[in-house]
């Protein structure tokens, strides 16, 4: 009887151990999940605005509650491999025409404001009609960036948006807000 009572303590007291970080794990994955995440940023392609490699703080409940809008920098599953994950800028809203010339963008015949931008866009794109529910997305260093005008399936439906890019975080002395 003394033997049976001690298995039950012993085990009375792994299951007081376990059960809070069990219950810990299970909350810190719904978070990650829900409410905000970090991702690598590898490529150079959202310079000067986010520079690489860094960290960055993704917002879920920002695209979860809110619109995405125009000039938002976002977290999303590319389209053509929804396996990777990229950073871009919204430019094209659902239903805007997006056209690139004499280096400048133009969404619905009026250029676009970029004060985030340390260069002029060189070509001329378009013009590229975004369809309802979808988005056309452009890095803020276009010269190097693999963005919408590239890709095969040339717009990210409101679906792979997974958040906001909201903060850079690492390296340290390189923190700040995402505009």
């Amino acid at each position: 009887m003394a033997e049976t009572q001690a298995k039950r303590s012993v085990w009375k007291e792994l299951w007081d151990w376990v059960w809070p970080i069990a219950l810990g794990v299970l909350i810190a994955l719904g978070i990650r999940h829900w409410v905000v995440d970090l991702n690598r940023v590898p490529s150079s392609s959202m310079r000067p605005t986010i520079m690489d490699p860094c960290l960055i703080l993704t917002n879920h409940l920002a695209t979860e509650f809110g619109q995405p809008y125009r000039g938002e920098v976002v977290v999303f599953h590319f389209p053509d491999d929804p396996s990777k994950i990229f950073v871009k800028r919204i430019i094209g809203m659902p239903g805007d025409t997006v056209t690139i010339h004499d280096g400048k963008v133009f969404v619905n015949n009026q250029p676009l404001k970029e004060p985030y931008l340390d260069q002029p866009t060189s070509g001329n794109w378009g013009p590229y009609h975004v369809p309802d529910g979808e988005y056309f997305m452009l890095g803020d260093n276009r010269t190097v960036s693999e963005d919408s005008r590239y890709w095969q399936n040339t717009y990210v439906p409101r679906s792979y948006i997974i958040g906001k890019a909201e903060f850079v975080l690492w390296p340290l002395g390189a923190a700040h807000r995402i505009q």
